[in-house]
Parts: structure tokens; C-alpha cells; sequence
């Protein structure tokens, strides 16, 4: 049977309610997109805050005080701040033992509390995930390749007690971060790799965290690398107060000044 075509303006009403349609479903879509961005950090802060203001456990007080020597001598404001910050990290933090290792709340609580130092003034806003954790019973092999002076490239195998990662994943030896518990000698594992995760947050792991803007970025790197250059002519002529390997380069200065 033969149809008769329909005229060209119902045809034309018909596409266009068509792309309407399409057009309102792209803008609902990317409406919910929007909301959703909006709202994770205002849902993730209300989240944190709940934690951060929960009585803080009798059982982690007294492990923190029988374990870590550093937190008997803490301020009682630097100890509250840190209780709250720790609250907060045992929630948002993934563990992962390697080798074997079963990761313990314990593990867990005496390795967050040495990061929350670092991170107890920091704006929740800033950040949207805390590093995953890998940690190992000991230090761990890690093989790379090397180039030298001539740029010849070479297969090498480094031991190591633990490494930080720009993909927000810090590597860490539990057995170190034992010994560095109970000492009070300014070194520490844990907030050496952890001031690692905080200066890459803008982007870059080079002795420079986020800063609030454009003013105190130049104060701050006017500052560290005048500290940075004293440090390394301080241990061309001795053994300097500071460990040396700060002078590697301005990120491993920062990481080791944290400590």
C-alpha cells in the first residue's frame, strides 16, 4: 500500500523534539555529575568530622603510651589534635601486608599516629584520599634501572625500608617502624614517607606542599633553599646535625626535616 510522505514541518517538529530530548538528558546527566562533585567533599568533611569528635578508645590511648615514646612527651593540644586526625585515618586508610605479613589494628594505629602529626592541621578539604599503605615485615628488595654519568643504563637491586609513591601509595617496613618507636633520636619512617605524600598533593614531589597562594610559595622557597644550600656546604666540611641524606635533593630535604 502506498503512503503518502509526511509534510515537511511535522517531519522537521518531530527531529527537533527528538534532539529536545537528547539535549535535556545530556543536561540531566551532567547536572548529577556536577551535584555529585559538589557534594562528595561536603559528605566526605561532615564524615570526618563525625569520626574526629568521637570519644577516643581507651585501648588505643594506652597502646599509643606504652608503645611510642614520643607520645608521652607530646603538648595535651598536640595530643588532642593528633587523637582526632588518627580517628579519622584509621577509618580512610587501606592496609595491605606484604610477604606475607598479617596487618594488625595495632600495625595500623602505630603507623597512622606518627602520619597524623603531619597531617593534624591540615584542611580535610585538601584531602580527598589518604595514601594506601603497604607494609612489609622488613626491608624489601626493589629492582630499577640505574643510569650513571655516561648514561649507561643498568639493572640494579636496591634494599629498601620503605618508598613514597606520586600515585598516593606509601611502602613501608614494619620492623623499622618498631625500632623508631622507641627512640627519640629524629628519625622516624613513617613521617619521612608521609611528608613525601604531602609535598607531591600539588602535583610534584620537590620540597614545596600545596601552599595557600602565590606569597607564601616564594617566602617558602626563598627559606628552604637557603636552609637547603647551608645543609649541603655544612656537610661538604663535616657531619652536619641533620642527616646527610637530606642533601640528595630538595624533596628528600623537606621528608627529612619532617623527621
Amino acid at each position: 500500500m502506498h503512503r503518502r510522505p509526511l509534510p515537511q514541518t511535522i517531519v522537521l517538529f518531530a527531529d527537533l523534539r527528538s534532539y529536545g530530548l537528547a539535549l535535556y538528558l545530556v543536561f540531566g546527566v551532567a547536572a548529577v555529575i556536577v551535584a555529585a562533585l559538589v557534594y562528595a567533599p561536603i559528605r566526605r568533611r561532615r564524615q570526618r568530622r563525625a569520626l574526629a569528635e568521637r570519644p577516643f578508645p581507651r585501648q588505643w590511648r594506652r597502646l599509643l603510651r606504652d608503645r611510642w615514646v614520643l607520645y608521652r612527651y607530646l603538648p595535651s593540644n598536640v595530643r588532642f589534635a593528633l587523637q582526632r586526625q588518627l580517628q579519622v585515618m584509621m577509618s580512610a586508610t587501606d592496609f595491605y601486608g606484604c610477604n606475607g605479613l598479617q596487618v594488625t589494628e595495632e600495625m595500623k594505629l602505630l603507623t597512622l599516629a606518627q602520619a597524623a602529626l603531619l597531617y593534624q592541621n591540615a584542611s580535610q578539604d585538601q584531602l580527598a584520599d589518604f595514601p594506601h599503605v603497604l607494609l612489609y615485615p622488613n626491608a624489601f628488595v626493589r629492582e630499577g634501572d640505574t643510569t650513571d654519568e655516561l648514561g649507561l643504563v643498568s639493572r640494579q637491586r636496591h634494599v629498601l625500608l620503605g618508598e613514597s609513591w606520586q600515585q598516593g601509595r606509601v611502602i613501608l617496613s614494619w620492623s623499622d617502624i618498631v625500632q623508631d618507636l622507641r627512640r627519640l633520636d629524629g628519625h622516624s619512617l613513617v613521617i619521612h614517607e608521609y611528608a613525601h605524600q604531602i609535598d607531591g598533593y600539588d602535583g610534584a614531589m620537590n620540597g614545596s606542599p600545596l601552599l595557600p597562594n602565590e606569597t607564601v610559595y616564594r617566602r617558602w622557597t626563598k627559606i628552604m633553599q637557603a636552609a637547603y644550600e647551608d645543609l649541603c656546604r655544612e656537610a661538604e666540611w663535616g657531619q652536619p646535625d641533620i642527616d646527610p641524606y637530606a642533601t640528595s635533593n630538595p624533596a628528600e630535604f623537606f621528608a627529612v626535616i619532617s623527621e
